[in-house]
């Protein structure tokens, strides 16, 4: 999962988390005026607050395409949020996103929780050339009688790569009831703020008796070592 910062809007943002707060968690957009918040939690670094939340989290359970009744299968969709707020928030760097879960089993034969995820990448080029730098006259620039250029780069070209599913997490099982914490993506990031959006991250397990439990959880680790999380409710399939 290609996890993208967003920066430099500071102020807005802010101040929009932080009202937030007072009143009560691989794709990088704006939250939605309208967006539900499921968690929040925060501390304070360097005399700085960094607050993670999740916002609009829904886990959608589906029959198991093998239709095993050993098995369970859902999809995933949300956002998770990383905002640091005060004097030197902007200055941040290194600080680690991390997106997962806590899931939990009641007893597994030879059992396994595996996620996956898609994510296109993008990449860039441009075609670099070199013109001669010309004075206010419009005069060729010359210096010890060598005509002076400069590069001039065109257009950016920009495609799209590695669509398919290009990550996978998973845990193995116990015998006996068990919980486990799995990071499925984490990535670092300069600045202020990164929001990641949670689209169709599909998760199966095989091998279980019972129910599984899942727990997302949004987590952001200074590059001092101070980190925060927060947990999502349960979601029991």
């Amino acid at each position: 999962m290609k996890i993208q910062t967003r920066r430099g809007f500071r102020a807005a943002r802010n101040a929009t988390v932080a009202a937030a707060a007072v009143a009560g968690l691989v794709l990088g957009s704006t939250g939605a005026a309208s967006a539900e918040v499921n968690d929040q939690n925060r501390i304070v670094s360097d005399g700085n607050e960094v607050i993670v939340t999740q916002e609009d989290t829904f886990i959608q359970g589906v029959p198991p395409i093998g239709g095993s009744p050993l098995s369970r299968e859902w999809f995933h969709n949300g956002r998770g949020l990383a905002n640091i707020v005060g004097p030197d928030a902007a200055d941040f760097e290194g600080t680690t996103f991390q997106f997962g879960y806590q899931v939990a089993w009641s007893a597994s034969i030879d059992g396994s929780i595996g996620f996956s995820w898609s994510s296109p990448q993008l990449e860039a080029s441009a075609t670099t050339t070199f013109v001669p730098v010309l004075d206010d006259e419009g005069n060729p620039v010359e210096v010890d009688g060598v005509q002076v250029y400069a590069p001039e780069v065109g257009p950016i070209d920009t495609t799209v790569s590695d669509i398919l599913p290009q990550a996978t997490a998973a845990v193995e099982l116990t015998p006996a009831p068990g919980i486990e914490e799995v990071v499925v993506a984490e990535g670092e990031f300069d600045g202020d703020f990164k929001e990641v959006q949670i689209a169709n991250v599909h998760g199966a397990a095989t091998g279980v008796i019972g129910p599984v439990s899942l727990r997302p959880f949004v987590r952001a680790i200074t590059a001092n070592g101070d980190n925060v999380t927060t947990y999502g409710q349960v979601w029991t399939l």
